[in-house]
């Protein structure tokens, strides 16, 4: 497998991934405390703000930002639908990307204002690894998830 079609791969992965945790809350809420659930979507908020800024960057606009996160309130829903466009946007992306394209290096400004200098399949890596890192602090956050055997794997998708 070449490396655009295993990122190809991983980024069907992160949408699935994402789009069952989206389901998960949507059909349990109750379950989560007030506290724990505007936790866990603080935390997606700022994964989809992240790969909103990265796609930028691959488009050529690396705009500086003053911050990764939001302190507005979030829906479910609202973020879900958001999700679902950026994650369609990776996968898209990564369907028709080439080997040379992956190695082009991207200049831009990090958000606490240090330039940052990264090939386009670095990018796609933190993307992945970041998303991943976040997703699990809100398996965290929401107990009845491990409870109800929700397995948020790369294996577990393959066998879908």
């Amino acid at each position: 497998m070449t490396a655009a079609g295993a990122f190809h791969s991983l980024f069907q992965y992160k949408a699935w991934s994402e789009s069952e945790l989206f389901k998960i809350l949507v059909e349990s809420p109750s379950t989560l405390t007030a506290p724990n659930l505007a936790d866990a979507l603080w935390h997606l908020a700022h994964i989809n703000i992240v790969d909103n800024l990265f796609i930028g960057r691959l488009l050529g606009n690396p705009m500086p930002c003053t911050t990764t996160t939001s302190e507005e309130p979030q829906q479910i829903s609202d973020l879900s639908l958001k999700f679902t466009e950026t994650n369609n946007w990776f996968v898209s992306y990564t369907k028709s990307v080439t080997a040379t394209e992956l190695e082009q290096r991207v200049h831009f400004i990090f958000a606490d204002g240090k330039p940052g200098n990264m090939s386009k399949s670095e990018i796609l890596s933190h993307v992945l690894s970041h998303g991943l890192l976040h997703r699990g602090m809100v398996s965290g956050l929401i107990p009845f998830v491990a409870a109800e055997g929700w397995q948020d794997h790369f294996t577990t998708f393959l066998k879908h």
